[in-house]
């Protein structure tokens, strides 16, 4: 039996129609779901980042703005998330409250404009290197916030979480000339002894931690009160994220698996202590 192969005419149009759906349907796959006609969030500006070095463009960094109501000028709070990016059931909630109390606060997303999701599981020179550039992120969110006419540019605070918190314990250490006015650390790595800070600082970590150990903190404390003085305090039975409303599930870091769990005593003295502590050294 002859078989008989059929000539198929394939012109440069239908090629680039074909090259080009196939483009398209891979970006919307990477991207998700499209969603379309979906408001901007008013709260949302992007303020330009350090650059990596002398060579690069400088970056332009996004964050979540929120003011108190009245034309201020009110203290503000840099916010940094952890190393999963911004978590609305904590970062958010966090956001909420300190606006309700009276302060501006900044979230910065060290993430997105890096086209990272996340850092969990980062190690060695990468983990060294994000950190640095946390920083700068929170020197220039401070310099940004310091133009806006409804900030006290006297009164600006650094607050973060887990590698948000070892980021803000680096910070302490960065610009002795123009140091934020006070820090609060939730879960942080402490990998260096709290000597030489440059502002009062609030560590708060939970006993039950098997990711940023609590032990890890006191043993890095001064054997003599300091100043700026330096407090921290331990939640009995309180695992990491212990206010990060309804967790309880593990994530990986570089070494393995770690609960996060919420604890709503802890969190709910967390709140005292931050709104204490907050007023003490930033009003």
């Amino acid at each position: 039996m002859k078989s008989t192969i059929s000539k198929i005419v394939f012109s440069p149009h239908l090629f680039f129609f074909i090259c080009s759906a196939c483009l398209f349907m891979s970006c919307t796959h990477d991207l998700g779901p499209v969603k379309r006609d979906e408001p901007a969030d008013p709260n949302m500006v992007s303020f330009k980042g350090t650059p990596a070095s002398v060579f690069a463009s400088p970056l332009n960094l996004t964050g979540r703005l929120k003011k108190p109501k009245g034309n201020g000028p009110f203290p503000a709070v840099v916010l940094l998330h952890g190393c999963g990016g911004i978590q609305p059931q904590r970062d958010q909630r966090w956001a909420e409250r300190l606006s309700a109390w009276g302060y501006v606060t900044l979230q910065v997303d060290s993430f997105g404009p890096r086209g990272i999701a996340s850092v969990c599981t980062y190690s060695g020179y990468d983990s060294v290197d994000i950190v640095q550039k946390r920083v700068s992120d929170a020197y220039d969110a401070k310099r940004y916030l310091i133009e806006l006419p409804f900030v006290d540019r006297n009164r600006i605070a650094i607050m973060g979480w887990s590698h948000g918190g070892l980021t803000t314990l680096e910070a302490l250490y960065r610009d002795k000339e123009n140091p934020f006015r006070v820090a609060v650390a939730l879960y942080p790595y402490c990998r260096m002894k709290l000597t030489g800070t440059n502002a009062p600082l609030l560590i708060l970590i939970g006993e039950a931690d098997d990711w940023t150990p609590a032990s890890q903190c006191s043993s890095m404390l001064p054997k003599e009160k300091t100043s700026p003085e330096i407090v921290l305090k331990v939640y009995p039975r309180a695992f990491h994220g212990f206010d990060t409303f309804g967790a309880n599930h593990n994530v990986r870091g570089s070494r393995g698996m770690h609960l996060l769990q919420y604890n709503p005593e802890a969190e709910a003295d967390s709140i005292i202590q931050v709104k204490s502590f907050f007023e003490k050294h930033l009003r």
